[in-house]
């Protein structure tokens, strides 16, 4: 899996770089440290399964980026990095093509599940938002008109559910073509996603269904509805 890291403050960059350099699954992080070279780097390579994206950057807003992003290359999940977790930032975020945030106060343990999970095509969010624990607004911010309450369930990644197994769309997809007899690299052309992603899906359902190969999973796939012949 390619990771882009978009983040100015060099400590935590090279912190994450570690972390994410010590899991097999992750077998290359590229790094940038401003918004333009952001940019720059991705007009000119696309080939990334995740980009990283701190909110508060010093030459740009991380915002204006996403925008960018899911505007040029829209396959591409963008999972903001932020030192601060209000509900409505992570809202507008999650409106504008976000597909996880994640605070900079995280374990180590809760970023990489959250990462292979927005990978495997899911959608994260810090748990306190899904128990409205998380601060909506300031006193200034009262005397404002409202947006509607957050609804996090609306953001969640649609789950295919049956005999008790739950597989993301994006999984599901990925399953239909292997129910084909494709290779990984068949279908990462089918999907138009990369071949170390269609790698981390297979690995994903293989868990999921407690199957031993792809075969095995296709055969109980077929079996529980997941895909049809």
């Amino acid at each position: 899996m390619r990771v882009l890291l978009v983040d100015d403050h060099t400590l935590f960059r090279d912190a994450l770089k570690t972390l994410m350099g010590n899991i097999d699954q992750f077998n290359e992080v590229l790094d940038v440290a401003s918004g333009k070279e952001a940019i720059d780097f991705l007009n000119n390579d696309i080939d990334i399964d995740v980009v990283l994206l701190d909110y508060e950057l010093g030459d740009m807003s991380g915002m204006d980026i996403l925008k960018h992003i899911k505007i040029e290359s829209p396959e591409i999940p963008v999972i903001i990095l932020s030192a601060h977790e209000e509900s409505g930032l992570i809202q507008e975020l999650l409106s504008n093509g976000a597909s996880g945030f994640i605070t900079k106060s995280s374990t180590s343990d809760v970023m990489l599940s959250a990462i292979s999970l927005v990978v495997s095509g899911g959608i994260y969010v810090p748990p306190a938002i899904l128990t409205g624990q998380l601060n909506t607004s300031t006193k200034e911010d009262s005397e404002k008109p409202q947006k509607a309450p957050f609804n996090a369930n609306s953001f969640l990644a649609p789950k295919m559910v049956s005999h008790g197994y739950h597989l993301t769309q994006r999984q599901t997809d990925v399953l239909q073509e292997m129910g084909k007899g494709l290779s990984n690299k068949e279908i990462a052309r089918q999907l138009d996603m990369s071949p170390s992603t269609v790698k981390v899906h297979v690995a994903a359902i293989l868990k999921e269904l407690e199957a031993k190969n792809r075969t095995i999973a296709v055969s109980l796939a077929k079996d529980m509805g997941f895909i049809h012949d």
